[in-house]
């Protein structure tokens, strides 16, 4: 059976068991069915034993429920399930591709920039695993010249449909992020490194959103007073992973965060300015009045 196959039905059985409580192989094996894909229960309880043993998915069997279930996983699991369905639509495209579809009657992509730099993730994810440093030529969105970089490349992260790398610079150990699609050239240098245990940047980027760290503190507990749409569009689209509800009226919702103040974060609040105020931290609260008080007397100045 082919590797695409194998990957449908991963995420019939991810999206079941992230959707309903403690499903059997027999509601597993209805919905895969459902979706016009023969399999057999020996191959669907190979295929759990290899979600879990190849890429750590932590699927148990509870004997009191007698159903399967996701043991909590909120670092592995959402990131997993994107990439799973990524891949079919990747597969998807190109089977319209094979047919001679043209794309642009059916697709209209956001910005064509968005796909530059994508031939680069493969080589980076291979040095991160491998602990190889990588020689950068880079292009600075706002200069003209190309500068080299020794990196060692530490993670790789999406941003607004565009990715990134984040690393280490050989020479200086600061903490650098390089933008795939301003990357001109890269090549393995051949040195190894070994990673710093002191630096975890993965909890670094897991506390905020966007790319931008330079200016980061501790996580502060944050909350938004929303208009009822926009705490809904929240709901369904979070600003961050710490998004809770605090409170809701006919007219209001209230949501907390816990994460850093970047400069994405302030960017993010200035679009919703007009359906969602900060309420704590006071710092922010008042950094937002000013901003706004800012554009307000831009648009005077005309």
């Amino acid at each position: 059976m082919s590797y695409q196959a194998k990957i449908k039905r991963y995420l019939q059985v991810l999206q079941l068991l992230e959707k309903s409580k403690f499903p059997t192989i027999t509601e597993m094996l209805d919905r895969i069915t459902d979706s016009g894909i023969k399999v057999s229960e020996r191959q669907l309880k190979r295929d759990i034993e290899s979600l879990r043993a190849e890429f750590g998915v932590h699927i148990k069997y509870s004997s009191y429920q007698r159903g399967y279930f996701l043991e909590n996983d909120e670092q592995t699991f959402p990131y997993f399930l994107k990439l799973l369905e990524f891949s079919q639509n990747m597969d998807l495209l190109k089977s319209y591709l094979k047919e001679g579809s043209n794309i642009a009657e059916i697709m209209d992509f956001e910005d064509y920039n968005s796909f530059k730099g994508l031939q680069f993730i493969r080589d980076i994810a291979f040095s991160i695993k491998q602990q190889s440093e990588i020689n950068l030529k880079y292009k600075r969105f706002d200069g003209e010249t190309e500068k080299e970089y020794l990196v060692q490349p530490y993670l790789l992260r999406e941003y607004l449909n565009r990715w990134y790398v984040i690393g280490i610079l050989s020479d200086t150990r600061e903490i650098r992020t390089f933008g795939l699609d301003r990357i001109v050239e890269l090549q393995d240098s051949g040195k190894r490194f070994k990673k710093d245990p002191k630096i975890d940047i993965h909890s670094l980027f897991r506390n905020i959103i966007g790319i931008n760290i330079s200016e980061v503190g501790k996580p502060e507990e944050i909350e938004l007073a929303c208009t009822f749409y926009m705490g809904n569009l929240l709901k369904t689209l979070p600003l961050h992973n710490s998004q809770k509800v605090v409170s809701e009226t006919a007219d209001t919702m209230v949501l907390s965060y816990k994460m850093g103040i970047n400069f994405e974060l302030r960017q993010r609040l200035l679009m919703m300015s007009t359906q969602a105020k900060v309420v704590k931290p006071i710092s922010l609260k008042n950094e937002m009045e000013e901003m706004l008080a800012e554009a307000q007397n831009l648009y005077k100045n005309d």
